[in-house]
């Protein structure tokens, strides 16, 4: 038995790792042999010329692609996790008039499709004169309701009398909440954290609808795109995607054991 698990670990994982590492190689290759067939496992007859080409600013403004990107998506998170922790202490901790409601009519918001609300966003924020900006970029992703419900749910089964405790000590309401309840809830953030960072990361529609200025736009944008400059992009834009994928290593790597924390937490406590 331990044969026939360790030999499905390995054929899963064999799976999961070779598109990656087919792109990786891929990157190195000219154009004209990245689609060879039978594909090869490494990049012998490669070069840095697809990232030197990226990064010349000749006919690609990549690192500022790449960088609205970090500053979008990083921004957004932050800010998500912010006001859904404080919707979430609130939801969960609080009384006040009609918060059944409200936290209904907020998870309704979850199935609606993000499409619907497309237009709507856009005119709001072109009118506000944000198109073309990171506020523009950032603002209309941060309501989330799934980080709502998953604060709040987090945050009620903490014990009451930690509050208490922390009252008795001196703590008002902010100092409570940003000295004792948030530091409690980093499993429940590192899971959020990675959900909205890989969202934001990857998204096109949005960043795709705001932004006509090339300097605005975000990486899946400019990815996009590249098609436009030339017809032979094929081992640029691997490039491009291989370098789009380490920021999103990197958060799941510094955050892997609050996300496994997290998303275990409930069968635990269950």
């Amino acid at each position: 038995m331990p044969l026939v698990k360790y030999t499905i670990l390995i054929l899963g994982s064999v799976g999961i790792l070779l598109p990656l590492w087919l792109l990786f190689v891929s990157s190195f290759r000219e154009t004209t042999n990245v689609m060879t067939y039978p594909p090869k496992l490494w990049p012998d007859d490669g070069s840095f010329a697809n990232y030197v080409e990226l990064f010349s600013g000749t006919r690609y403004q990549f690192g500022r692609w790449f960088l609205n990107s970090v500053i979008v998506a990083g921004s957004s998170t932050l800010l998500v996790l912010l006001v859904c922790s404080m919707a979430g202490y609130a939801f969960a901790k609080r009384d006040f008039i009609g918060k059944k409601l409200i936290f209904t009519l907020i998870l309704s918001t979850m199935m609606i499709p993000g499409i619907v609300s497309l237009i709507p966003s856009f005119l709001i924020v072109d009118r506000l004169g944000w198109s073309n900006s990171y506020i523009g970029l950032i603002a209309p992703t941060i309501p989330s309701a799934f980080g709502v419900f998953l604060m709040t749910q987090f945050i009620r089964v903490l014990p009451r009398e930690v509050e208490e405790s922390a009252k008795m000590d001196g703590c008002g309401e902010y100092g409570t909440f940003f000295r004792i309840i948030l530091p409690m809830t980093g499993p429940s953030l590192g899971v959020l954290a990675i959900f909205h960072f890989i969202g934001n990361w990857g998204s096109l529609i949005w960043p795709l609808v705001i932004t006509t200025d090339e300097k605005m736009k975000t990486l899946p944008v400019g990815i996009a795109g590249m098609k436009a400059y030339d017809t032979n992009t094929s081992g640029e834009i691997m490039a491009a995607t291989f370098l789009s994928f380490i920021p999103l290593f990197i958060v799941f790597l510094f955050a892997r054991e609050k996300f496994i924390e997290g998303v275990t937490a409930g069968a635990v406590k269950g």
